[in-house]
């Protein structure tokens, strides 16, 4: 399976932090990013289904 570079920003940042919340999650993106928390609940969301 191949990661999309979203998708794979979310898994390297939980490998390095280990379990995180949706929530926190979100705001370390949003600080490290730009992303709104929309964008990484969207992420999220499609790396489940």
């Amino acid at each position: 399976m191949k990661l999309f570079d979203s998708e794979l920003r979310v898994m390297e940042l939980l490998w390095k932090k280990g379990e995180l919340s949706a929530k926190e999650l979100a705001e370390i993106l949003a600080q490290q990013t730009g992303w709104s928390k929309t964008t990484t609940y969207t992420v999220i969301k499609k790396m489940r289904g």
